[in-house]
């Protein structure tokens, strides 16, 4: 798929996940600082140039390329998946495998290149983008790359958008509290996507657009109507006059 119509799709899937439910409904993201510290440990990737180094056999040494399929291919052991493993348990996966095969199957593998891993960042930020990651990058890097937030983000209701075990998963992240520091901020993982939707006040701020000022006359007594005299916005958590502890129903 082009890269412009993944971030499309995967973005229209995170905004019809909004309309589908409230964002209170979507689950907040697990907090908890050890496990998304053990996030940062980089794990390698397609497209990844790594170093396969033999303590005592040098002449088994190579420099390769992650598949596109994940996988890479070595003497004597042939075959193995590559991607989603980091350099330490690659490492171990190896020294099992050519325990069979050596005396000394002392191995370590060598992240020398990084492919281009990306996250897709979109919804209310200035610059809607994919953005490359690094194993250390935060949803707020994120973010910033794509400009930062508009004033219209609803920064506290944030959708992040990953792979997990059974398929797509949706979290909700307060990313204004990340900011203060109030909370942890997740680690991007390839392929995520941040989707910022819009405000209460921003979604107010695109209904007097779309159907007030592209209806009402831009002149004459409407005009002076809606500017002399601004429109309240109900406040929907007050009670209705009559009702509650104050008054009969």
């Amino acid at each position: 798929m082009h890269p412009t119509r993944g971030l499309r799709a995967s973005l229209a899937l995170a905004a019809a996940l909004l309309s589908a439910a409230c964002a209170s409904d979507i689950p907040r993201l697990p907090d908890d600082r050890a496990v998304i510290e053990a996030e940062t440990e980089y794990r390698i990737g397609p497209g990844d140039l790594l170093s396969v180094k033999f303590f005592y056999t040098n002449d088994l040494n190579e420099d390769l390329v992650v598949r596109p399929d994940g996988r890479i291919s070595l003497q004597l052991v042939g075959e193995l998946m590559a991607a989603g493993r980091t350099p330490a348990e690659l490492s171990s996966d190896l020294q099992g495998l050519y325990a069979a095969h050596l005396l000394k199957p002392a191995v370590t593998v060598i992240v020398r290149g990084f492919a281009s891993h990306k996250a897709f960042v979109g919804g209310e930020v200035k610059g809607p983008t994919a953005v490359p990651i690094d194993g250390r990058t935060t949803l707020a890097d994120a973010v910033f790359q794509a400009g930062g937030p508009l004033d219209t983000a609803a920064l506290s209701s944030v959708i992040l958008l990953r792979k997990g075990a059974e398929g797509r998963e949706a979290y909700r992240v307060d990313l204004s509290d990340g900011l203060m520091g109030r909370e942890p901020l997740p680690v991007l993982r390839p392929y995520d996507v941040v989707f910022l939707p819009k405000s209460f006040i921003g979604k107010v701020g695109m209904y007097v657009e779309l159907y007030i000022n592209r209806i009402v006359p831009r002149n004459g007594s409407f005009m002076a109507f809606y500017e002399l005299n601004p429109v309240d916005i109900p406040n929907t958590n007050t009670p209705a006059a009559g009702s509650g502890a104050g008054g009969q129903p």
